[in-house]
């Protein structure tokens, strides 16, 4: 990374960081600009450092979990939570098609993938005849949010900050369901949004290593 994209990272964390710490104050003015922030610097980010369509797709599924974050929380969560899950569900598949064009050529990682697909299967029996009138809804987004998963665990020779960001996406995102359909749980917004802005800084720090680790050295 140049100065100029560690201090751009630097900023989206902390500003994140500044998020979660505000979280116990819901809702107050200007939440909901705040909240997209971090997602937004994240896919100025990937528009720089990738090129071509693999940067557009990064760049469009960090938009799009922006997209999600402000209707989160301007919607208070229930309110516009059918257009937050439009925006994470677009999220999910630019990050499946980015992660399949920087995996070109690379073996299926199935061993690794695994936990991930065993956590999706069981939440998808637990959840989907819970969901109600999404239940349509829901079994696309699990088996997207999943497919995310199963391509990032291809990018990485060996199983680093993008194999672990994009475990954390799917458990946060799952946790949006859970609370929402299933078991509400104490403390859900805290917990749910430190696992999700975590998982989300780990995929960005993932990729960005890769690019540099791609890079040819002058």
């Amino acid at each position: 990374m140049t100065p100029v994209q560690r201090r751009m990272m630097a900023l989206a964390i902390g500003l994140g960081l500044v998020y979660i710490a505000l979280i116990p104050w819901l809702p107050y003015p200007g939440s909901w600009v705040l909240k997209p922030l971090p997602m937004l610097i994240f896919a100025v980010l990937m528009w720089q450092v990738f090129p071509g369509a693999a940067g557009r797709w990064l760049a469009l599924g960090y938009v799009a979990a922006a997209s999600g974050d402000f209707f989160l929380d301007y919607g208070q969560r229930d309110g516009m939570f059918r257009q937050a899950l439009a925006s994470f569900l677009v999220n999910q598949i630019a990050f499946l098609v980015a992660f399949a064009k920087l995996a070109a050529g690379s073996p299926w990682r199935w061993l690794r993938a695994t936990p991930a697909i065993v956590y999706s299967v069981l939440l998808a029996f637990w959840l989907i005849p819970k969901a109600g009138a999404l239940q349509v809804h829901v079994s696309v987004y699990i088996a997207c949010l999943l497919g995310m998963v199963v391509m990032a665990c291809r990018v990485e020779a060996a199983p680093r900050l993008l194999w672990l960001g994009a475990m954390l996406f799917l458990l946060a995102d799952s946790l949006i369901g859970v609370n929402k359909f299933a078991a509400p749980f104490p403390n859900a917004v805290l917990v749910i949004v430190s696992i999700y802005f975590t998982g989300q800084t780990l995929i960005a720090l993932g990729l960005l290593r890769h690019r540099a680790q791609a890079s040819p050295t002058p």
